[in-house]
């Protein structure tokens, strides 16, 4: 039991320093991110110089056996007491600067850039970087911007102001070469130089520059722009005579469609036409022929009313007496064949109603010729009855006026209201007066016509019995009858 307590301060001093030894093998053991680089210092002077870089041989000699050891993106041991350990970010930077200088012309010009830099990530890199700006790796950009403003000035001063805008990527290439040794000796590495803006500060030259530029391309514009409204108003004018030509031949169709429509109707209309004109012509044939069956029964009718009463009436007409009998036989047929023409005439325009006018027209110059010659008939019969008992017409006719003769020669007296007889007559003188007036009348009758009335008169008694009759039978009344 003594043994056991006696050997308890042993093992915690053996706990402790296995605690101690293990944090300071942890502590040792040192991990190193893809974005940092770690540099081991304490290597004595058998492993190659620990002091400057500056004059180190070009990248690519040195080996990791000779001056500090470097680790990037991984693992490493640091022995504790005797070696060291820094971090270098290998992370990229950015830097603004504007540098004014003047061209070679003389003028004066201001460029702003960007530059995107970091440290080289190389051993022969890292080890001139954390030499240099271990301390002040939140610096770097100063001596950067420095060593970039002295490579840029002497670049702007070999090249004119047009070739600096025109050839940025010369610019950028003379920079780069220019400032390469800097670059190197220093440690980092720049992965884009950006010229935003190029300016001459104390003059319009580049507005200048700019104007003429400017014309130029504005007069190649318009030249463009006119071409290419050129190109477009011709491209307009063909499709605007596409347009026309399609609405012509869109027209020309539409006309010939219509013609045909319209001679397809005309077609019909005339077949339609023709059907009516043959339906009419149908119409009228059944018409005529209604019309001559008509014409035929009223010329039989004419026949049964007219005719045969006419000839039964000049039949005894002309037993009444030779001359009234010629005349009225003259005068019936005239009748009748008056009739007869205006009976024609009317079946002529029955028969064809186109035809009506004429056939009016010539049944009435029938009818005009058939009175005229009816007309010339009874004179010549009435020429011929004067000629053969010239006397006895004349004391017949005579004779049928005498009633109006007496009555007209008397008619004077009779429009006397009152009348007063001077004389031993007494009533009688009136009949005087009558017989004077009818005296002085048969001398008028003779002084006009030369009849004298008494020798007519007279000579009735020597008339033929036969005159006398027609005389009667014409309703001419003898004086004696008043």
């Amino acid at each position: 039991m003594d043994i056991l307590l006696g050997s308890i301060p042993l093992l915690a001093v053996l706990v402790l320093v296995v605690v101690v030894v293990f944090v300071v093998l942890r502590k040792s053991i040192r991990t190193v991110d893809l974005n940092e680089a770690l540099v081991i210092v304490g290597r004595n002077a058998k492993e190659g110089p620990t002091g400057s870089l500056d004059a180190v041989p070009p990248a690519g000699t040195l080996t990791d056996g000779k001056g500090p050891r470097v680790v990037i993106g991984g693992r490493a041991y640091v022995k504790p007491f005797v070696e060291s350990a820094t971090k270098i970010s290998l992370e990229q930077r950015q830097l603004s600067l504007t540098v004014e200088g003047v061209d070679k012309n003389f003028i004066a010009v201001s460029v702003k850039a960007s530059v995107l830099f970091k440290v080289r990530g190389d051993v022969d890199g890292v080890r001139r970087a954390a030499q240099r700006f271990t301390s002040q790796q939140a610096k770097l950009e100063g001596p950067l911007q420095q060593s970039l403003e002295g490579a840029l000035r002497p670049v702007l001063g070999s090249m004119t102001v047009e070739q600096i805008i025109s050839d940025r990527q010369a610019l950028q290439d003379r920079v780069f070469e220019s400032i390469k040794p800097d670059l190197y000796q220093q440690g980092f590495h720049i992965d884009l130089v950006n010229l935003s803006d190029i300016s001459t500060p104390a003059s319009d030259y580049l507005a200048n520059l700019g104007r003429a530029q400017a014309a130029t391309a504005r007069q190649e514009a318009e030249v463009k722009e006119a071409e290419a409204r050129l190109v477009s108003e011709t491209a307009q004018i063909a499709a605007q005579e596409q347009i026309a030509e399609r609405q012509r031949d869109l027209a020309l169709k539409q006309a010939t469609i219509k013609a045909q429509t319209d001679r397809a109707a005309a077609e019909a209309d005339a077949a339609g036409q023709l059907a009516r004109a043959e339906q009419e012509r149908v119409v009228a044939a059944q018409e005529r022929e209604a019309l001559q069956e008509k014409a035929r029964v009223a010329e039989q009718q004419l026949d049964i009313d007219v005719r045969k009463p006419a000839d039964a009436a000049a039949y005894a007409a002309a037993k009444q007496a030779e001359g009234e009998r010629d005349a009225r036989k003259a005068e019936t047929d005239a009748a009748a064949y008056e009739r007869q023409a205006l009976a024609e005439a009317e079946l002529s325009a029955q028969r064809n109603e186109a035809e009506a006018i004429k056939a009016r027209g010539e049944a009435d110059a029938e009818s005009i010729r058939a009175r005229g010659l009816a007309e010339a008939a009874a004179t010549e019969a009435q020429a011929k009855a004067l000629a053969e008992q010239g006397s006895a017409v004349i004391a017949q006719q005579v004779v049928a006026r005498l009633p109006e003769i007496i009555r007209a020669a008397a008619e004077p007296v009779g429009q006397i209201d009152n009348l007063t007889v001077v004389g031993t007559d007494g009533a009688g003188a009136v009949t005087k007066i009558a017989g004077q007036v009818l005296g002085e009348g048969q001398q008028v009758v003779k002084a006009l016509s030369g009849i004298d009335l008494a020798q007519v008169v007279a000579s009735l008694g020597a008339l033929p019995a036969v005159a006398v009759n027609g005389a009667s039978t014409d309703g001419a009344a003898v004086p004696g009858d008043h």
